[in-house]
C-alpha cells in the first residue's frame, strides 16, 4: 500500500526522514521539503524503511545524477543533490552530531571541496556470475557497472580491461579485486584459488599484482606524490583515496603547527600526515597497528630524506604509557573513534593540543566528550574528501584548559 509524506530532514546518511502515524520512516533518495510517494518495505520496531515511488512536490536542491547506475549502485548516495546543497547537508549534519552529542553550538562551519568527479584513487569491485561492481544498496546483488565516474581516469582504463578478462574467462573464480591508481597501478584479487596469473597479465595492464595481499608480480609498492613528498603504498596500507583533497587537507594540518613542536602521530598509517609536516617540526613519532603501513612509513621517510621521524608498530592503545613531552597529538582514528584505553592515555600524556582528524563526526563528537574535562575546541574545518557521498573528513583543533 503507498503512502505519501513531507520529507522533513536527512539523517547522518543523507537518507530522507518522513513520519507516518507518528513513526520515523526513512526513504532513500529523497531530500528535505518534498512530498513524496513511498511504500514500506521492512517494518522494525522504532522505525520503517521505505522505497521511493514518486516525487510529487520536488525539491530545488534535487538534480539529475549523472552517473547511469546511481539508483542501484549502493557506492554513491546523494549525487541526486545538487553539490553545494552536498556541501550543505555534510556542515549541518557536523554541527548536528556536536550540538546533540556534544552539547556545542556552532553556526557556521568552513567546508573545503575541489572536483566532484574522478578524484577516487582507490575502489574495492565485487565480482560474482561474471558480473563486476559495487553491491546494490542494503541487497548481495551486485550492480553490473563499466566506469565509475567518481574515480580517476586510470581505475576506468584499468576496470574495461578486468570487464574483458572475466567475459573470457567466466570460470576465473575471483571474489573481491582491488585497483589502487596513484602514479602507477596496484591490483589486488581476492580469491580462494586464482589460477589464471598469466592469462590475466596478458590482458590487464598493471604495475604491481597481489593475491590476497600477497605480491606476486610487478614492482611491490607503487608511489603517490603529494607536493615536495613522494610516499610508497604497499596493498594493504592506508592512503586517503582523494589526492587533490588529500594536499589541501595536509596543508592545513601544517598550518595549525607551530614551529619546532613535538609531534605524536596516532594511527599514522604510511607516514602520510607525519612526513608532510617533518620540515616544520622538531619531530614526530608515528603509531600504526599495521605492520605493513610502519615499513612503508619507514621507507618513505628514507625516500624523502627526512631524519626527524620515528615509529611504532603495535596498538595506539598499548604504546603510550611512557610517552612524554609532547606538544602537539595529531590523532586519525578509523570509523569508529578511539576506544577508552585510549582516550585514557591521552589525557595523560597531556599534550598542549589534539589535532583530530575524523570521517566520522558521530564518534568524534563522542571523543570530544570524553576529552573536554581537560580540553576546549578551537577551531573546526570540513574537508570534503567524498564528494556525491554522505562522508566528509573533519579536522578539529582541541586545546589543553
Amino acid at each position: 500500500m503507498f503512502k505519501t509524506s513531507k520529507i522533513i530532514n536527512q539523517n547522518n546518511e543523507g537518507i530522507g526522514i518522513a513520519k507516518n502515524n507518528n513513526k520515523i520512516v526513512f526513504i532513500p533518495f529523497s531530500l528535505k521539503d518534498e512530498l513524496v510517494t513511498y511504500e514500506i518495505t521492512k517494518e522494525n520496531k522504532k522505525y520503517d524503511e521505505g522505497k521511493l515511488v514518486k516525487i510529487k512536490e520536488k525539491s530545488k536542491e534535487r538534480q539529475e545524477p549523472k552517473c547511469k547506475y546511481y539508483f542501484k549502485c549502493g557506492g554513491c548516495n546523494i549525487m541526486h543533490q545538487k553539490y553545494f546543497s552536498q556541501l550543505l547537508f555534510k556542515k549541518d549534519k557536523v554541527i548536528n552530531n556536536l550540538k546533540h552529542i556534544s552539547n556545542i553550538n556552532i553556526d557556521d562551519i568552513d567546508i573545503v571541496y575541489d572536483k566532484q568527479f574522478n578524484y577516487r584513487n582507490h575502489i574495492t569491485l565485487s565480482i560474482k556470475d561474471d558480473n563486476i561492481g559495487f553491491y546494490e544498496y542494503h541487497t548481495n546483488k551486485i550492480v553490473n557497472i563499466d566506469k565509475c565516474i567518481i574515480s580517476n581516469e586510470k581505475i576506468n582504463k584499468t576496470l574495461k580491461e578486468i570487464i574483458k578478462f572475466i567475459n573470457k574467462y567466466k570460470d576465473n573464480n575471483i571474489d573481491r579485486i582491488s585497483i589502487k591508481a596513484y602514479n602507477e597501478i596496484l591490483i589486488n584479487i581476492e580469491s580462494s584459488n586464482f589460477k589464471l596469473i598469466d592469462e590475466f597479465k596478458n590482458i590487464v595492464n598493471f604495475d604491481s599484482l597481489y593475491i590476497n595481499n600477497k605480491h606476486i608480480l610487478g614492482i611491490k609498492k607503487i608511489s603517490i606524490n603529494l607536493n615536495n613528498y613522494m610516499y610508497k603504498v604497499s596493498s594493504s596500507a592506508f592512503f586517503q583515496k582523494n589526492t587533490n583533497m588529500t594536499i589541501k587537507l595536509y596543508d592545513y594540518i601544517k598550518e595549525l603547527l607551530n614551529k619546532d613542536e613535538r609531534v605524536l602521530d596516532l594511527y599514522c598509517g604510511s607516514g602520510g600526515i607525519g612526513i608532510y609536516v617533518s620540515d616544520k617540526v622538531k619531530n614526530v613519532l608515528g603509531i600504526e597497528i599495521i605492520d605493513d603501513a610502519v615499513i612503508d612509513a619507514k621507507e618513505n621517510v628514507r625516500i624523502n630524506n627526512v631524519d626527524n621521524i620515528s615509529f611504532i608498530s603495535g596498538k595506539v592503545e598499548d604504546n603510550l604509557d611512557n610517552i612524554k613531552d609532547v606538544d602537539t597529538l595529531i590523532v586519525d582514528p578509523p570509523r569508529i573513534g578511539l576506544n577508552k584505553k585510549a582516550v585514557e592515555n591521552i589525557l595523560k600524556i597531556n599534550s598542549k593540543r589534539i589535532i583530530y582528524v575524523s570521517c566520522n563526526s558521530t564518534t568524534l563528537a563522542r571523543d570530544i566528550n570524553y576529552l573536554k574535562d581537560k580540553y576546549v575546541l578551537k577551531s573546526i574545518k570540513l574537508f570534503d574528501l567524498f564528494p556525491n557521498t554522505h562522508h566528509v573528513e573533519t579536522i578539529c583543533l582541541m586545546e589543553r584548559k
